[in-house]
């Protein structure tokens, strides 16, 4: 008998030829994470599951709560493993014994007052003797009759009991945790998110993670400041929150500095709509020196002023990298739940200086990209050298699970 996790994959299942590739990079990402935190336990893929195997019960709770939030990961179990012999009686008829004796065993050790129980079998090993249905009758009977478990109830039953058959093996369990699904960090493209420091960005930072992506973070400072100063602002908590997912990622930061002195003076019509165009072939400018793939935006359809379809739209035709937009028809609700979800919301939340906030309060709500050009190069005298300025004044902070990586 041995104590293990069982860890089921959901769409990695799903990907064909590349499975392998998947799959390898999931155990990876399943190692790396557990070691940030001190766990070293052997992992390994075993029919259809990847296999955790448990060397020390008092990190199994600590465990736990590092693999709830690992990209990749459906469902996971603690569970029991048990050997037999399919071809010797008396291997099977031990184990049957056994399994009687555990199953009841782990019953008693989590029994609730008038709550209601079934057994679900599930039996791959056909050489196993008996049904599914039989052997969950069985397994049933002998808690109901040696334990405090009185009530059975097949459908919707407030505890079950699973018992997973395999080739040689038998797996036993009472517990099933819901990971974070998605695909494995690292089996996409790599991204740079514009990181405001308000409540979508990280969010749509975590969904861009959740779908395989390599992420890093850019944000835009209404002023110099200094990286000890970002580390410990709401933007470095975010970033430092966000890399929990991540495993890894870079927060590059650069003024708004030279934008500013740009248009500080002057008329400037669509100013906030400028800004962000500047910002983005800033970050595309940036993208292609780190070969990050593509940009993502907190953009939500309408939720503001400047994120109306035609300035949405602006934006994107002023750079040739892909904006990814992973929250563009949320309902706020529905982002503020997944934030609160995740851990940002209350530091997202917290008061802040962000950049487009030194801008018109009312910006306008349409635009098109031709009067947008036009005026930018009325205005601009050298916009790349601002784009160049601007990124000679960059500095970074790397971010490993959570805790700064270096200053």
């Amino acid at each position: 008998m041995n104590d293990c996790i069982l860890i089921h994959y959901g769409e990695i299942s799903l990907k064909g030829k590349n499975q392998p590739r998947f799959r390898k990079q999931l155990m990876s990402n399943i190692k790396v994470s557990l070691k940030s935190i001190g766990i070293d336990w052997p992992v390994s893929q075993y029919r259809g599951y990847i296999f955790l195997e448990v060397k020390d019960k008092k990190l199994v709770d600590k465990a736990i709560r590092r693999l709830k939030g690992i990209f990749g990961i459906t469902w996971f179990a603690p569970a029991r493993r048990f050997r037999y012999d399919a071809f010797d009686p008396d291997s099977i008829t031990g184990i049957t014994a056994v399994l009687k004796s555990e199953l009841c065993s782990l019953a008693e050790s989590i029994y609730q007052a008038d709550k209601s129980f079934r057994v679900q079998v599930k039996r791959s090993d056909k050489r196993f003797p008996g049904n599914s249905v039989e052997m969950e009758r069985e397994f049933g009977g002998s808690i109901h009759d040696n334990t405090s478990w009185k009530k059975v109830r097949l459908k919707n039953p407030d505890q079950t009991f699973h018992v997973a058959i395999q080739n040689g093996d038998i797996f036993i369990h009472s517990l099933k945790y819901k990971g974070a699904s998605g695909l494995p960090i690292n089996t996409s493209q790599k991204v740079l998110v514009m990181f405001s420091g308000g409540i979508d960005s990280p969010v749509a930072a975590y969904l861009a993670a959740r779908r395989g992506c390599h992420v890093d973070f850019l944000h835009f400072t209404a002023s110099h400041i200094k990286k000890e100063e970002i580390v410990d602002s709401k933007i470095g908590q975010l970033a430092a929150k966000i890399s929990e997912y991540t495993m890894k990622s870079t927060l590059y930061v650069l003024p708004s500095t030279y934008f500013d002195l740009e248009v500080t003076g002057q008329p400037v019509p669509y100013e906030l709509i400028l800004f962000r165009r500047f910002m983005a072939r800033t970050a595309e400018k940036l993208a292609g020196f780190k070969k990050l793939h593509a940009l993502v935006t907190g953009d939500n359809l309408s939720q503001v002023a400047s994120q109306t379809l035609t300035n949405i739209a602006s934006t994107i035709r002023s750079v040739e990298i892909p904006i990814l937009q992973p929250l563009l028809t949320f309902e706020k609700e529905e982002i503020i739940d997944i934030a609160r979800q995740i851990g940002t919301y209350e530091t997202s939340i917290l008061p802040y200086k962000d950049c487009c906030s030194i801008f018109q309060k009312n910006p306008r709500t349409v635009s098109q990209h031709k009067v947008l050009s036009r005026i930018e190069s009325q205005i601009f005298k050298d916009y790349e050298r601002m784009i160049g300025r601007t990124l000679e004044d960059i500095f970074s902070v790397t971010y490993r699970h959570g805790k700064v990586f270096d200053k």
